[in-house]
């Protein structure tokens, strides 16, 4: 096998909302394609080779609440060089909480944690 990563899907609640928040983030919206009816859009977004694909319905979607140790998906994660820099920026655009800090774990990477508008958590990592 040759896998290799390609996109993630994402229901939104509020699609200009979210697509506002990722381009933020440095995403850019690469293909838009809304259904005949109006029921529901869906909207590429790339990053590098890293693709997310923004799922918004018409009809409101409803919210799984997840506990701490639930199985699936936790969150994704953005590499930067400048993990305290970005997290600055973000702030200052109103897009993270102003308490969110980074800490350094015991394998030398420096993270925050932050959420997109929907609550999908992204990990911002600097290498040591």
């Amino acid at each position: 096998m040759q896998l290799r990563p390609h996109r993630i899907g994402i229901i939104v609640s509020d699609l200009a909302r979210s697509v506002a928040f990722y381009e933020a983030l440095g995403f850019r919206t690469a293909l838009v394609i809304p259904s005949d009816d109006g029921s529901r859009t869906i909207t590429f977004m790339e990053l590098g080779e890293m693709q997310i694909e923004l799922f918004w319905y018409a009809e409101k979607p409803r919210r799984i609440e997840r506990g701490e140790k639930a199985l699936g998906f936790v969150h994704f994660a953005l590499q930067t060089a400048d993990v305290e820099g970005d997290l600055v920026e973000l702030k200052t655009k109103g897009l993270v909480s102003e308490d969110v800090q980074t800490r350094t774990v015991s394998a030398g990477f420096t993270l925050a944690f932050i959420y997109d508008p929907d609550g999908v958590e992204i990990e911002l990592m600097q290498q040591g």
